[in-house]
């Protein structure tokens, strides 16, 4: 039996995104694993939902927390005997890709998006364009989400064409994200936003929206789901002082991390990301697949699926003013034709963004992958 090592920076993931592969892994006869980190409560759940979990810590930018980490991973796919292993997001496709190259582990690295990584010039940042195209040269396979990031490491020779293969973000599963009916008895107009609280998803745009709506439309509601987020750079960091003087306003309310975002986009008129970058966001793929318009902003890993006045409206990144403005057109649309974008959001994602996609492409990466590895052999 094949044995594959998942490596994710959260186990949050594991219970969500990751879920439907994992389980499909196992279903063709692999045995999987994941190492990652989380909280003692989510590890837990993940366990009692099936999932095998090692807790192997998390790497920021001290040296001494990096070194533990690269110590328990090296330890832990030692003592798995891993026969391939599966990275998502820049710190495991980093440490993880220098790690199973020391000990011989062919890898699939899926680049869950590059965010600010070529726009940054601080030394955290080059240090991580130095490192991604020392490891991933020797990468067996590299997924990408959206063609723009593809594009980007094959013309910077971080990756080689033959190389790569590119899916629809995590895919979406369409069976379990389902229209469901309001169950709310309010009639306030509630925008949500559902993200990892870090700037660079456009929260403080989000925020200086609201701050503008609720003058005009004082009844608005807008509220907040998403943890804090630790693992970036301390100036992409928000704080709970921060969310402390947000929610001060009685129209902002922060519902905390959620394992379950359905009820809460269920319950909202619009989902609003007005993130600067993604690989593919998950949250729109959920929201259009749940029948709910977006807002979200013209940029790489987000405008692939929200298409401007079709599911939703585009806005430009790191402008509140553009950010407003989409916002307000989206509240004095009709319910139906806010209805019409959610149903036309939903057919989009089914057509495009089925997961069994990328579950079939990783399938068949692996197979692939072990075939080149046992002829090397």
């Amino acid at each position: 039996m094949i044995r594959i090592a998942i490596l994710e920076n959260n186990v949050t993931s594991t219970l969500s995104m990751r879920k439907k592969l994992t389980s499909r892994l196992r279903e063709y006869g692999y045995e999987v694993t994941t190492f990652t980190t989380g909280t003692p409560e989510n590890i837990k759940l993940a366990r009692e939902q099936g999932f095998s979990i090692t807790d192997i810590g998390s790497s920021v930018q001290n040296p001494i927390d990096i070194l533990r980490y690269l110590w328990n991973l090296k330890k832990a796919l030692a003592n798995y005997q891993t026969d391939i292993c599966l990275t998502f997001t820049i710190r495991p496709a980093i440490w993880g890709n220098v790690v199973t190259r020391f000990l011989g582990i062919p890898t699939i690295t899926n680049i869950t998006g590059i965010g600010p990584l070529f726009d940054r010039n601080n030394l955290a940042y080059r240090g991580a364009r130095i490192l991604y195209k020392f490891v991933l040269s020797k990468t067996a396979r590299i997924i990408f989400q959206n063609e723009d990031d593809r594009e980007i490491f094959i013309q910077k020779k971080f990756a080689h064409p033959s190389r790569t293969i590119k899916v629809p973000g995590s895919g979406i599963d369409y069976k379990e994200f389902t229209p469901q009916a309001k169950t709310r008895t309010d009639d306030a107009f509630q925008f949500l936003f559902v993200s990892r609280l870090v700037k660079d998803k456009g929260i403080l745009e989000f925020i200086e929206s609201a701050k503008r709506l609720h003058q005009e439309f004082p009844t608005m509601r807008f509220k907040i789901i998403g943890p804090f987020w630790t693992q970036n750079l301390k100036d992409n960091t928000i704080t709970p002082d921060d969310v402390k003087e947000w929610t001060s306003h009685e129209y902002i309310e922060y519902l905390g991390e959620q394992n379950n975002v359905k009820p809460f986009m269920a319950n909202a008129d619009c989902i609003v990301l007005p993130s600067y970058r993604e690989g593919t966001s998950n949250v729109l793929l959920e929201a259009c697949c749940m029948e709910r318009p977006c807002v979200t902003c013209n940029v790489t890993g987000c405008k692939e699926i929200v298409q401007d006045n079709y599911n939703g409206f585009l806005c430009e990144p790191k402008n509140a003013d553009s950010l407003y403005h989409a916002m307000k057109k989206m509240m004095l649309l009709t319910p139906e034709r806010r209805n019409e974008m959610g149903k036309l959001g939903r057919q989009k994602m089914i057509r495009e963004f089925d997961k069994q996609i990328v579950i079939d492409a990783y399938h068949t990466a692996i197979d692939e992958v072990m075939a080149e590895y046992r002829r090397k052999k």
